[in-house]
């Protein structure tokens, strides 16, 4: 059998917390390195540009060309220049005035002496090189690092990538002569450096914070969720017989909505045990009845001195069981239907063949009585959508009860015909009728008018009741035909 952990409220806040941050700060890091990289791309171009400028300048000094410069950073200073090459100008005025003589006089190429390498980091000095040609295409200069061939053919900015595999950013630029043109070459090594150490600064923070930020979001949720927790405890200290609504003021706005729910529970739990107290008590009582008299009726037949009056003992005795048998079942009946729970066995029944089983179960019962049991049913009706079993006993009992509280020679009417809303069954007598006071009343539980002299447990109506209300219909009692005796309407809606 596998089990599977399931996480915890405040688990599940914890990781969605992390989720949402890590994919925050991924995006916001990504963001950062690139434009990080475009600045640094950036950077490096202009200080590439303005040193091949600068070059240019000390090369040919008498340039009145306006220097452009390709980016917003400002220009190095010329003695920077001055301090890397100290001998620059020297070394270009010779290589001009033999240029002057002689077109190929300085066609070897000169390397700058090693005090122009002193001034700079060794690391920024291996990956910067630059070279000097005339336009004759000769050499006049370049770094150490330089190779002897020209690096790049393109004039401004372009890139190369050497025998060792390594690649380069170049700057070319011309003097207004046309007479030197400068190469500055970067390696990109020194860029991706960059790049990576930004990148180091970006992650560094996080890794190094993560701790603290997970225990900050673990003590946040822990925090934000101490009502549930209170809560939790309060339902917990309750007892069974403690259904008291809990206190929905204090809770928190999330959690009050559920609060508010529980309490509607607790109160139809308290209605539920109040009313399940109030069946049990009733029905113990009227229990007690039938069981009382059939115990009496039977020591009246033990005790009884000739064959009648044990005859008479005995016929008391049957209907006292017989009475104690149907109390039993209507008890069972009226436990068994709960309005609240969905209705079993739900499908289409015709009513006029509900109606028609019925008082063919019932007409015996009625010619013992002399009475006239009628039964009209329109043709055609709609089906209606609900039990057949549970439909058979709600009409059973109505005409049963018509039955029996009806006088001897009565009448009894069933009629199950069309409605605007529906179908409408109705069963009517003229009996004695029922009070108006106390119609409603009539529908509780064990509740009997005064006076009937008919046996009965007062459970059939309140049965007919939760019939109707699992069908969604409803049931009304008004007077008989004539305004005597009574009629009891059932109105449902049609399929």
């Amino acid at each position: 059998m596998i089990v599977r952990h399931r996480l915890s409220l405040s688990q599940r806040l914890l990781v969605g917390l992390l989720i949402v941050s890590f994919a925050y700060w991924a995006v916001i890091a990504w963001m950062t390195i690139r434009d990080s990289v475009d600045d640094v791309y950036e950077l490096f171009d202009a200080h590439l540009a303005q040193t091949g400028l600068a070059l240019l300048r000390v090369t040919d000094p008498d340039d009145d060309d306006p220097l452009v410069i390709p980016n917003r950073s400002e220009a190095p200073a010329l003695k920077e220049i001055f301090t890397q090459w100290p001998d620059l100008p020297e070394r270009l005025a010779s290589a001009r005035s033999a240029l002057g003589i002689a077109g190929d006089a300085a066609t070897a190429p000169m390397v700058p002496g090693k005090g122009s390498r002193h001034s700079l980091h060794v690391e920024y000095e291996k990956r910067l090189r630059y070279q000097i040609w005339n336009r004759d295409g000769l050499l006049l200069l370049r770094s150490a690092n330089a190779p002897a061939e020209v690096m790049t053919a393109h004039d401004g900015f372009s890139e190369s990538t050497d025998d060792a595999g390594q690649q380069w950013r170049h700057y070319g630029v011309w003097d207004r002569h046309h007479d030197f043109r400068i190469l500055v070459s970067e390696a990109h090594d020194l860029r991706n450096q960059l790049v990576r150490s930004i990148a180091l600064h970006l992650v560094s923070p996080l890794a190094l914070g993560l701790p603290v930020l997970i225990f900050l979001l673990w003590y946040s949720i822990s925090r934000g969720l101490d009502p549930l927790g209170a809560l939790t405890r309060e339902i917990e200290k309750k007892k069974a017989e403690n259904l008291e609504p809990l206190d929905a003021d204090s809770a928190p706005g999330e959690v009050r909505p559920m609060v508010l729910a529980l309490n509607k529970l607790l109160r139809r739990m308290t209605q539920s045990l109040e009313s399940e107290r109030l069946f049990t008590a009733n029905a113990a009582h009227e229990l007690r009845t039938p069981l009382a008299a059939i115990q009496a009726q039977l020591h009246a037949a033990r005790g009884a001195d000739g064959d009648a009056e044990r005859l008479r003992a005995m016929d008391q005795l049957q209907r006292g069981v017989e009475r104690g048998i149907r109390l039993v079942g209507q008890l069972l009946t009226l436990a068994r239907l709960d309005p609240e729970q969905a209705l079993p066995d739900v499908q289409p029944v015709n009513p006029g063949d509900v109606a028609e089983a019925v008082c063919a179960e019932l007409a015996p019962l009625a010619l013992r009585r002399d009475q006239v049991l009628e039964l009209q049913v329109e043709p055609d009706l709609p089906s209606l959508s609900g039990n057949a079993d549970m439909l058979s006993m709600l009409l059973c009992n109505l005409v049963d009860n018509a039955i029996r509280y009806t006088q001897t020679g009565g009448h009894i009417d069933v009629a199950i015909r069309r409605d605007e809303a529906g179908v409408l069954m109705r069963v009517s007598d003229n009996g004695p009728g029922i009070p108006e006071a106390q119609r409603k009343a009539v529908f509780e539980r064990f509740y009997r008018i005064a006076g009937q002299d008919q046996p009965g447990t007062g459970l059939g109506l309140a049965i007919c009741r939760r019939i109707v209300e699992l069908h969604n219909a409803r049931i009304v009692l008004t007077d008989g035909p004539g305004t005597r005796g009574l009629t009891a309407s059932v109105l449902f809606a049609a399929v």
